[in-house]
């Protein structure tokens, strides 16, 4: 059974090494792809294009010793005032945080840019 998360691509959000009295020790806030794009080819139409490369974002507060840091990294703007911790609280929040997500990723998806953040990890 795969654990929520696990085996997921993700980008670190905000970091808190020193953590805080919720959660006294470090942790990160994690935005990363819970379901990845499909193949895309060039005989397809526009409409199959499009349906395939949409994707699920997760947003996640997950505890330093439960991460695998790559030596990867990608410059991805996410507005820290909408992707916070405060959105956990709220669901309007953070379905809008994550909506917010899922439109930079798929931008970024169609840019052909950092193939490798959207493919699946094979383990």
């Amino acid at each position: 059974r795969r654990v929520h998360g696990a085996g997921r691509k993700g980008i670190v959000v905000k970091s808190y090494d020193d953590g805080n009295n919720e959660r006294p020790y470090g942790h990160s806030l994690i935005v990363g792809i819970d379901k990845y794009p499909r193949k895309v080819t060039k005989s397809m139409g526009k409409k199959t294009m499009s349906k395939r490369s949409k994707l699920k974002p997760f947003m996640k507060v997950v505890n330093h010793n439960h991460l695998m840091v790559t030596r990867y990294s990608l410059d991805v703007n996410l507005d820290a005032k909408v992707i916070n911790k405060d959105a956990f609280k709220d669901n309007a929040a953070r379905k809008k945080a994550k909506t917010l997500a899922k439109q930079v990723l798929e931008t970024r998806y169609k840019e052909v840019k950092n193939k490798w953040f959207f493919s699946k990890l094979r383990f």
